[in-house]
C-alpha cells in the first residue's frame, strides 16, 4: 500500500527511538534495532546511536522504506 507524504511523516512523528538510515550506497532504511546513550529529555545532547538493519528493511527510496516499516507494523 503506497502512503501519501503526509501520512508518512505524520507516522514517523509518532515514533521513539526510530530512525531513518541511509548506508550510504543509495538505500534506505526505517530501524529500532540497537543502542544509544541515554538521552537528556530537558534538551538535545549529542548521542551515539547504532542500529542494526535486516536486509530487507532496505529499499532504493525514502518513501518505500517508510511504506515498508509502515507495513511491517501492522504484521
Amino acid at each position: 500500500m503506497r502512503h501519501t507524504d503526509k501520512e508518512r511523516l505524520d507516522w514517523m512523528e509518532k515514533l521513539d527511538g526510530m530512525g531513518l538510515i541511509s548506508d550510504d550506497a543509495g538505500r534506505w532504511a526505517v530501524s529500532s534495532g540497537g543502542v544509544q546513550n541515554i538521552p537528556d529529555p530537558e534538551k538535545p545532547i549529542a548521542i551515539s546511536t547504532v542500529f542494526a538493519v535486516e536486509a530487507e528493511q532496505w529499499h532504493k527510496s525514502i518513501r518505500r522504506a517508510i511504506d515498508y516499516a509502515i507495513e511491517a507494523e501492522g504484521k
